[in-house]
């Protein structure tokens, strides 16, 4: 008798050694996926809170950039951590008064339905939240900064500076001339 033939195909510990094998890959391709799932999800969270830092400061920069007068302008003020009167976006349009303020960890945008609105608070618009702190401060003609600038002073502050502090511990400092 010669040799033993085996029929064709795989045995059962061939198949079982298989499966192992594709199990593993299987097991770390999930891992592999769900790290670059959950790491595109965190930058896509991180460029929306940046573009939303940056239309913020774009926002101040338009309205501190558009201050009508010093009648109107106001650092310190009651609620208002700044207000201000600005020129209006459409031509015709009667002047616009604004805040900004820092309210349980969100910059709210302050809007007064008229100019001269002898209404204590204007109607308050969240645009950012995550915020830890939030500072003005002013430069007056002799050069010296100042955390507060008087409604009704006799002109315009030369600059504001913007310091912002977001949640994470990220310092942003803006300077805006006004003149």
């Amino acid at each position: 008798m010669g040799p033993a033939h085996r029929a064709p195909g795989f045995t059962l510990i061939e198949l079982l050694a298989a499966l192992a094998v594709l199990a593993v890959l299987s097991s770390l391709c999930f891992r592999g996926l769900t790290s670059v799932l959950d790491a595109e999800a965190h930058v896509r969270d991180e460029a929306r809170r940046w573009n939303d830092v940056a239309l913020l400061l774009a926002q101040l920069r338009e309205d501190i950039s558009s201050a009508v007068d010093a009648r109107g302008f106001a650092l310190g003020a009651a609620d208002a951590g700044l207000a201000l009167t600005r020129f209006a976006e459409l031509p015709g349009a009667p002047p616009r008064r604004v805040g900004y303020r820092l309210r349980d960890g969100t910059v709210q945008y302050l809007v007064w339905p008229t100019p001269g609105a002898a209404a204590p608070e204007g109607a308050a618009h969240p645009v950012l939240a995550g915020v830890a702190d939030l500072r003005f401060s002013v430069l007056r003609e002799d050069g010296i900064w100042m955390p507060a600038w008087p409604a009704g002073a006799p002109a315009l502050p030369r600059a504001v500076a913007v310091d912002l502090v977001l949640a994470r511990g990220e310092r942003i400092t803006r300077l805006y001339p006004l003149r």
